[in-house]
């Protein structure tokens, strides 16, 4: 991703939150204008300011990413390694995770245990101004993406797997095979044979929660003009 010319000095998808915060006072924030200016430097640099850096919680979601792929209904892409210009806005852009064409993005969270409880606890009430507010960040990201893929409809998708799901899994993180079809290498996953279930984002089989947790979300009309608005804003300064 970070080699990626459709993102570099772009605006992008996991990071429009930054362009949508103070939204009571309607003034942008100091996050607005600090973003702004980390993708004039790469503009000038020619290159992202990341370099890169690993996470274990990074690679815990890429590697799971097939696994959910694999178990979501018949129509669903999975496009996390393709980025896509905004059809309105050659300066934005966006990765999607899935895309059922015409119809919604999707995008997958494999978070920790508590980013994952307040999540799924605000997605299951519905309230879109919740969500926003809880969670901007993947509010904005899924809102983005559906203007880029141009679909009427977002959904987020959340997964932590059950403890009875930890054999396969460490099965799968010990195939080449597999590894090779995610573009992982094995030492990325070597922490998922290693360390013992309480030590990773795993749900015990009696939980309250479900493991797959996937909530489909109207694009609200109203959050689109503001984006846009925002997005028209940020571009006089990112452009002049």
């Amino acid at each position: 991703m970070i080699e990626n010319k459709d993102r570099i000095g772009n605006f992008t998808s996991s990071n429009i939150f930054k362009l949508c915060t103070s939204l009571a006072s309607g003034k942008p924030s100091a996050a607005y204008f600090m973003y702004i200016e980390e993708k004039i430097f790469e503009r000038r640099m020619k290159r992202s300011l990341e370099m890169g850096a690993y996470g274990q919680s990074m690679a815990w979601g890429k590697f799971l990413e097939k696994r959910v792929n694999d178990n979501l209904p018949f129509g669903y892409q999975m496009l996390h390694k393709t980025t896509k210009l905004h059809p309105k806005f050659d300066y934005v852009s966006g990765s999607v995770d899935f895309l059922v064409p015409g119809v919604k993005v999707a995008e997958l969270k494999c978070f920790e245990p508590k980013n994952f409880a307040s999540y799924v606890s605000v997605l299951l009430t519905g309230d879109t101004e919740l969500i926003k507010k809880e969670h901007p960040k993947e509010y904005w990201q899924m809102l983005n993406n559906s203007q880029i893929h141009k679909t009427p409809k977002m959904e987020a998708i959340v997964y932590m797997p059950y403890e009875s799901e930890m054999e396969e899994i460490r099965e799968l993180a010990e195939n080449p095979e597999y590894l090779s079809d995610i573009g992982m290498m094995p030492w990325e996953v070597r922490f998922i044979a290693e360390k013992p279930s309480s030590h990773l984002a795993v749900l015990p089989n009696d939980s309250a929660f479900k493991n797959l947790n996937i909530f489909e979300f109207d694009v609200p009309i109203d959050d689109v003009i503001f984006l846009n608005k925002r997005i028209i804003e940020a571009g006089q300064l990112l452009l002049r």
